[in-house]
């Protein structure tokens, strides 16, 4: 369960020395012997100190809070009270209502699967409780997500749980790790009720489809070498170019670049200029994979002829 962390004192101003939560329940049993209408007393359950919540978590200004002392087929009732410094509670929250039975089953053989720019997450399920009786109330799935070295937010992914058995993640960044979880969700009485978590598992979002060829290539002979410029490739995640080069003889070239070139243009100083080249140019994008685009148009480089002796 879960509730909003006040910000303000019973009389509207700021409230700067929160100190805690202490969380009340009742209880009665959902069994046909059980007396519907015999009053019921709150009883404290827990105290949760807002620096150190211990059994809790803090995130986004609420407060999440998971009572595992319940029982099967019961119905409970929670009430919350924050205090301050001075030990002094706050009014009672409005009073919240679960029906609370078996969870249902973890999914298995969940995998995942990198895509242009997403992952997908897989998995089985058969619709039992963890007695392994049958289950007629599923409802549907929450996944989880962490980044490496993090922790798994307070609410899934999703903002309802879905019927199917798959989720594509797109709102992930390339080349990072994630980790998911998927747990499976029955509907019971009204009060949505998850199961344990599925095996961890993780993966990293990848850019498959390379950069286009590059475009506008032309070379020119100087005094000091081959002088190439082109047009800058239009996509906004390219890592820089590489320069290939081959001699009129040569059937395939070469890469002469020792590092990715950053601008569109490029000397190669190591071009002898009475010699015929051929030049054509390759985009890297800056992906892990480093996908490469194919090869530009060639172009070629000669030198100008020697005027005729007479």
């Amino acid at each position: 369960m879960g509730w909003s962390v006040p910000t303000k004192n019973t009389d509207g101003s700021r409230l700067e020395d929160l100190l805690g939560f202490r969380v009340f329940r009742r209880g009665r049993s959902l069994t046909p012997s059980a007396c519907p209408d015999c009053p019921l007393e709150f009883e404290p359950v827990a105290e949760i100190d807002i620096d150190y919540p211990r059994g809790a978590q803090v995130e986004g200004g609420r407060v999440l809070w998971q009572d595992v002392n319940i029982k099967a087929h019961h119905e409970y009732t929670y009430l919350i009270l924050a205090y301050n410094s001075s030990k002094y509670p706050s009014p009672e929250s409005n009073q919240a209502q679960i029906f609370w039975d078996e969870p249902p089953a973890a999914p298995t053989r969940v995998s995942v699967h990198s895509e242009e720019r997403a992952l997908e997450i897989v998995w089985e399920f058969s619709p039992f409780l963890l007695s392994g009786k049958e289950m007629e109330d599923f409802s549907g799935f929450n996944i989880y997500r962490r980044s490496e070295g993090g922790r798994f937010g307070l609410f899934p992914l999703n903002p309802g749980p879905i019927p199917e058995r798959r989720y594509w993640d797109g709102r992930v960044e390339i080349g990072r790790h994630y980790e998911y979880e998927v747990r499976a969700v029955r509907n019971f009485r009204g009060t949505l009720i998850e199961g344990p978590s599925s095996t961890l598992v993780a993966g990293i979002p990848e850019k498959r489809i390379p950069p286009s060829p590059p475009t506008g290539l032309v070379a020119a002979i100087q005094k000091d070498g081959v002088a190439l410029r082109w047009d800058r490739n239009p996509e906004p995640d390219i890592a820089g170019y590489d320069v290939y080069r081959r001699e009129k003889q040569e059937e395939t070239s070469r890469k002469i670049n020792t590092r990715l070139i950053n601008e569109p243009y490029f000397l190669d100083d190591s071009a002898h200029p009475q010699k015929s080249y051929y030049y054509r140019l390759k985009a890297v994008d800056t992906s892990p994979a480093r996908n490469e685009s194919d090869f530009s148009k060639e172009v070629e480089a000669s030198p100008e002829p020697s005027p005729p002796k007479y």
